[in-house]
Formats: structure tokens, C-alpha cells, sequence
């Protein structure tokens, strides 16, 4: 019917009209089209709103240009590192709900040491769920208390029930004082090696957090705070090249060369952790219009990663977290004998064993990739013992800068990442003291961290999935003959 040429071409809209009001019809087409891109969509649409069209066009591929070849500063490539991660992920996530990993005592409510930080976060997802007494095993509260004991000289004393320990109190007194003694003189001495400052465990102001209700996502904690916190770490408790601008608190990576390999080393473990930390929050995102869902947001991804939105550098920071991944992963494989004798004790046999037979599972796994972190190519020299010192001191102030984190849930996973990062600069960094079987020994807590933080860093590497195109199958990297294969 409606045939080239003639009037009978126009649009059927136009069909029966005259040439008049098609004219001022066609003029008026732009203004139409213009109000249909600026009035709102209708909610109806649900997926399909503006937000989310948006969010669906993102295009995140410039976040992931650097990450290729090898990691800077370490012994192994990009790919190996996530065919590690690929294999080892399912398993640290099995072992980190068990109740030995589970459970972590902190001090939440210590003020912040620095500035005077105004009230706490109101907001619903910065606050965290406490344990109750009952919740928490029997054996883990016994570890504690065991060790309260070992301070008190009224423990036994006090309780009428003791009649027959205070028969021998000279005896038990004796002792008390020699393993006092000794004890104290062991703390000192771990306190000396020590690259943060961990809660007392003998206070009475620290809480049982059940990691596994609480877990690490977007909170909407924004705005001044976040930002004194991060500046404070970038500016005051790094180090810093004397040609780095102070208008912007991260070290532009074309800087860092000028660092000795420490500092440059300290730098990146510092940015990797604050890149996974971002990772987390844009995998958990609160979904728009949905307040107990969480998922992927892109547009999150690439405002904190792209080149043009970081002036260059979000895909270095990417990159810096396979950095200290790795790092913490070696570790991890250092204080193998400490893995082996200790009991990760709960008062629950089976549940104790079970956790031995994975940690040592995923140590026996990691035994099998190539180099990953020589820590022996740090700290020598004539200043190595004043350069160990000054970064142990840059490292417990980022430590106690966590207790001026206003939310609750973000103060939380901080001290236990930050501490988690101690632990491993802390055996790393100690000779070969953690890396016999009689050597040195970690508090649970410390333990407990160091997992915890090696399971946040895996899980990060792991969700970049989510946010760029697919390679090799269903998007997981492809290894080679050359590279890492974990059999677990």
C-alpha cells in the first residue's frame, strides 16, 4: 500500500493528513523525542530504569589493561596468580566458616587515638551483630581465660573452692612467678617483632564477632570520614617520594621506582589491601530500590578503577592486590610448621580435626606453585634494622588509625585485615622463627586474621570476574603447562 515515492511514502502515522500538518508535525518530532529522554522512566520498567540502563552500558575493560605479565616486585605472573586463586578460593571459603575461624574478638569501641572523630555512623548497614556468651565455643572462651590465669595471682586465691591449691601455695606461687617470668618476657620479645597493635586479651572490653553474619560489603559510609582515614594512611604513614604531589594522597606508580624496594614493597601491600576492600564494596553493592540485596555494580567499579576516573592509576591498584595476595600467600607457606602442630582448638574434636585436615589441605596445595614473594631480598644491609623499624612504626599507627573508622562493620573488617597483614609481615620478617616447628607461636587472633585477610584478598582476585568479559571457560583464566595447577 504504502509504496515508494508520492505521498504514499510517508510513515502510515502521516497517511491521511495533509502536507500542512505533516509539516508542523515533522517540526515538532525533535521537541517529542527530547521530552521522551528527559521525563523520568517509569518504575514499572523495573530492571530497564535509567539507573540501571546505565549501569548495564558501563564499560570496565580499561580497568583490567594492566593486569598482565608479571607482578612487579614478586616472583610470578598475573595468570598463575589467579589459576592460585581459582583453585584455593572454594577451600578458603569452607574453612573460614568454621567456628575456629569464624569467631573474632576486637575492641570496637576504643576512641579514636588521632582526631576527634564526631559520633558514630547511623546508617543501617555500618552496624555489626555480637555474640552472645553461648554462641561462642567453649574451648575458644577456655583458650582466653587460660590465658588471664597466667596474669592473675588471685585466680586461685579468691575461690573458696581452691582450698587445696592454697595448701601448696607456696609451691604453685613459685611457678606462677617463673612462667611469669618467661611469659613476659615472651611478649616483649613478639611485641618487638610485632607490626601492629593488636587488642588485649585480658580486657574486658572486647566483643566475639560472628564474621560469617557480618560479612564485609557496601555500608553507604561515605563523605569526610573515610576519606581522614585514608588520607591520613596515604599521607602521613607512607612513604612518600619527595616528588610526589601532596594534592593527591596515592604515590603515582611511575614513582614508585624512585623508592628503595621496602618502601615500594610497604606501598603496594598498603594499596593492594585498599583495591580489595574497593573490589568487595562493588561486589556486595546494595541494590537500587532493594535493601536487603546485595550484588555487582559496574558503574561502582569503574568510578573507583577506571584510568579516567583515577587519574591513571585504578588499573595499577588491580594489580597491586595480586601484590599483596601474594605476599600474604607466602606467608601462609612460611609458617607451614606452625600450621602443623597447632590444634585450632575449639573443646569440639571433630570439628578440630576436620579444621587441621583443611588448613593443612591448602598448605599442601600451595606448596606446589612456584616462587611467589622473596622476603629475603628485604631488610639487609647496614640499615635494614632502622628501616624494620620505621615501617613497623608507619604500620602500627595504620593499626590504631582503624579505631577512628566511624562505621561499625567497616571498623571491624579493617583492624582484622590490617591485623592480618601484621601477622604476615610479622612471619615473614622475623628470620626463620615461624618457619620451624619449635619456633615462634601467634595468638588466635592473629591467626585467626591472617586467614582471614588471605580469604578477602582470594575472594577479591575472584570476583573481577564479575566485572569484565569472559576469557578461556565461563570466564575463568585457562593455565598453561608452565604455570601453577593446584590439586586440592
Amino acid at each position: 500500500m504504502y509504496l515508494q515515492g508520492g505521498r504514499s511514502s510517508r510513515h502510515p502515522f502521516f497517511a491521511s493528513t495533509d502536507d500542512a500538518v505533516c509539516g508542523r508535525m515533522e517540526k515538532l518530532l525533535p521537541v517529542i523525542l527530547l521530552l521522551c529522554v528527559l521525563l523520568p522512566v517509569p518504575s514499572s520498567l523495573g530492571y530497564y530504569s535509567r539507573a540501571n540502563m546505565n549501569r548495564r552500558s558501563v564499560n570496565t575493560e580499561k580497568c583490567f589493561c594492566e593486569l598482565n605479565g608479571q607482578v612487579e616486585d614478586c616472583c610470578c605472573n598475573v595468570s598463575t596468580v589467579e589459576v592460585v586463586v581459582l583453585e584455593l578460593h572454594p577451600q578458603l571459603q569452607k574453612l573460614l566458616k568454621s567456628p575456629y575461624f569464624r569467631f573474632f574478638r576486637v575492641a570496637l569501641d576504643r576512641p579514636c587515638p588521632f582526631w576527634n572523630e564526631q559520633g558514630g555512623c547511623v546508617l543501617k548497614g555500618c552496624s555489626i551483630s555480637l555474640c552472645k556468651e553461648d554462641d561462642v565455643p567453649v574451648g575458644i572462651k577456655a583458650a582466653v581465660n587460660a590465658e588471664k590465669a597466667v596474669f592473675s595471682k588471685d585466680a586461685s586465691t579468691n575461690d573458696p573452692s581452691c582450698a587445696r591449691e592454697q595448701e601448696l601455695s607456696s609451691v604453685d606461687d613459685t611457678i606462677s612467678d617463673v612462667n611469669r617470668r618467661a611469659f613476659n618476657d615472651w611478649r616483649q620479645h613478639d611485641a618487638s617483632d610485632s607490626f601492629c597493635h593488636l587488642d588485649d586479651e585480658n580486657s574486658t572490653h572486647l566483643d566475639y564477632v560472628d564474621l560469617t553474619l557480618n560479612p564485609e560489603r557496601y555500608t553507604g559510609y561515605r563523605g569526610e570520614s573515610p576519606h581522614r582515614v585514608w588520607n591520613a594512611i596515604y599521607q602521613e604513614n607512607c612513604f612518600r617520594p619527595e616528588s610526589a604531589s601532596s594534592k593527591f594522597p596515592f604515590i603515582p606508580s611511575r614513582l614508585l621506582g624512585s623508592l628503595c624496594r621496602e618502601k615500594r614493597a610497604y606501598y603496594r601491600m598498603i594499596s593492594g589491601l585498599h583495591a580489595s576492600i574497593n573490589v568487595h564494596l562493588c561486589a556486595k553493592y546494595q541494590l537500587t530500590g532493594q535493601h536487603d540485596k546485595f550484588g555487582p555494580n559496574q558503574e561502582e567499579f569503574a568510578r573507583r578503577f577506571d584510568p579516567d576516573h583515577t587519574n591513571g592509576e585504578g588499573p595499577q591498584w588491580l594489580k597491586n592486590l595480586y601484590f599483596t595476595f601474594l605476599m600474604v600467600l607466602r606467608a601462609v607457606i612460611k609458617a607451614g610448621p606452625l600450621w602443623q602442630a597447632e590444634r585450632f582448638y575449639t573443646g569440639d574434636a571433630a570439628v578440630d580435626q576436620h579444621v587441621k585436615e583443611l588448613v593443612l589441605n591448602i598448605l599442601n596445595a600451595t606448596r606446589s606453585c612456584p616462587s611467589t614473594f622473596d622476603e629475603t631480598m628485604l631488610f639487609n644491609g647496614d640499615s635494614a634494622s632502622v628501616l624494620k623499624r620505621e615501617v613497623q612504626s608507619h604500620f602500627k599507627n595504620i593499626s590504631r588509625i582503624m579505631d577512628c573508622v566511624a562505621c561499625q562493620r567497616c571498623r571491624l573488617w579493617g583492624k582484622l585485615q590490617v591485623q592480618g597483614l601484621g601477622t604476615a609481615m610479622k612471619i615473614l620478617f622475623s628470620g626463620d622463627q615461624y618457619a620451624v616447628g619449635d619456633g615462634g607461636a601467634l595468638q588466635r587472633t592473629e591467626i585467626v586474621a591472617l586467614f582471614n585477610v588471605f580469604g578477602r584478598l582470594a575472594d577479591s582476585i575472584n570476583s573481577l570476574s564479575l566485572f569484565r568479559q569472559p576469557r578461556g571457560d565461563h570466564g575463568r583464566p585457562k593455565s598453561s603447562k608452565n604455570e601453577c595447577s593446584l590439586q586440592l
